[in-house]
């Protein structure tokens, strides 16, 4: 799994929330195979060059191999970071690994 580039996705949501890290916004997005990802982006616009990493979100019960069977956060390169914790918790591992 790589980088999830804005152009990929159908958006259904952007902007903040009580999940997103300061400093962060948020997309909601579908991408081609129909999975919801949540992605991250620093600053107040997103785009690509400030992507942060992915919530990906498998849909309930799915029985795939493949897919997680729960919500998953992966790093910008696409490396698994976290299945721990609820959104809030993954969200922040994702925007304080800039800090690093």
């Amino acid at each position: 799994m790589s980088a999830v580039r804005l152009a990929d996705l159908t958006i259904v949501w952007t902007g903040t929330d009580s999940v997103t890290p300061a400093g962060h916004v948020l997309v909601h997005g579908v991408d081609s195979t129909g999975l919801h990802r949540l992605c991250l982006y620093a600053g107040d616009t997103p785009n690509d060059d400030a992507y942060r990493g992915h919530l990906l979100i498998p849909p309930d019960n799915h029985g795939q191999r493949y897919l997680p069977t729960r919500t998953t956060a992966y790093g910008p390169g696409g490396a698994y970071v976290s299945s721990i914790g609820d959104h809030t918790a993954m969200l922040a591992r994702l925007a304080n690994r800039d800090a690093k």
